[in-house]
């Protein structure tokens, strides 16, 4: 009878270990001014997040775990969950980034050098050799974001001297240390990632081979119920423009041009394709036919990406 009772008890603390809760905070420094892309991260889970521009964050948490923040010029700050809805961390100011504090423990098998990305910033800028120029990019963002990625073991992996970027070609994860040499991320060696723009809005994505084995696919909403993914691919086109003098044809400028398939999964099921059109999110979500139907009465104009994922968290709640 002890030996049930002690092994329910084990039951019930890894239970309640394994709940998160809504953590709201900010971050500032001694002066109080707001310190902007701070990494927040949950000490015992890979729970984490950037502050914004006005050093508010959220993130769900374990409430047993310590907040871990670090930034640039800062001194690690860690703080209690004592009140999840209102976490003030001031942060205090610390030795400027080493450029080299990357350590064999932490990335020796997660990045290798790209030949074919040395530098970023020129493919970011490339002119293009049509008169136009060129149009589009082969890149999620125009420049380089923050962001953190997480190991098939639930492991962090980050670091305030790396910046992000997502090569929609390759459908590969890419970081820089200088902004000048281009490092390809080790896809065998994370299973997600999450990257953050200028507003730190975050994008994430994940390894899902069932979608797509050799590129990562975004996930716009995930849920108890479903998970809404994304897959984006960009094709490069050359600039193609003919003329005879009195007709024409094809385009007078080089293109990457992005080309996107929905996919949805419910729980325990595989992936189905869906187009963004309201018959097939009705056949798609057939199980909640009620609540899908009043969503779409409700939210009328373009199915994008965000319509979407506002579609996803409302049939998960």
């Amino acid at each position: 009878m002890k030996k049930i009772i002690l092994f329910a008890l084990l039951i019930i603390g890894k239970i309640s270990f394994a709940q998160t809760v809504s953590v709201n905070g900010t971050v500032t420094d001694q002066n109080g001014k707001p310190v902007a892309f701070a990494f927040v991260s949950d000490s015992q889970h890979p729970y984490a997040t950037y502050s914004d521009q006005s050093g508010a964050f959220s993130l769900q948490a374990d409430p047993a775990s310590n907040l871990i923040v670090t930034a640039n010029f800062h001194n690690e700050a860690r703080v209690k969950l004592d009140n999840p809805a209102n976490v003030k961390v001031v942060m205090t100011a610390g030795e400027a980034p080493k450029q080299d504090v990357t350590t064999k423990t932490t990335v020796a098998n997660f990045f290798k050098p790209d030949e074919n990305l040395v530098d970023h910033n020129v493919s970011i800028n490339r002119i293009g050799t049509g008169q136009e120029g060129l149009h589009g990019s082969r890149f999620l963002f125009n420049d380089w974001v923050h962001g953190f990625a997480v190991t098939p073991q639930d492991s962090l992996k980050q670091s305030d001297v790396y910046l992000f970027n997502y090569d929609k070609v390759g459908g590969n994860l890419v970081f820089t240390r200088n902004k000048t040499t281009a490092m390809l991320v080790v896809k065998q060696e994370i299973k997600g990632f999450t990257l953050f723009d200028e507003n730190a809005v975050p994008y994430v994505f994940e390894d899902v081979p069932a979608i797509n084995a050799k590129r990562y696919v975004e996930v716009l909403s995930a849920g108890k119920k479903y998970k809404i993914y994304k897959d984006l691919g960009t094709t490069f086109i050359k600039a193609n423009f003919v003329t005879n003098g009195i007709t024409s044809s094809g385009n007078n400028y080089d293109e990457y041009k992005d080309e996107s398939v929905y996919y949805v999964v419910k729980q325990g099921g595989q992936p189905q394709k869906m187009e963004p059109k309201s018959k097939a999110i009705k056949l798609a979500f057939a199980a909640d036919a009620d609540k899908v139907k009043k969503f779409l009465s409700d939210n009328e104009g373009e199915i994008d990406d965000n319509y979407l994922k506002a579609l996803g968290d409302y049939l998960n709640q």
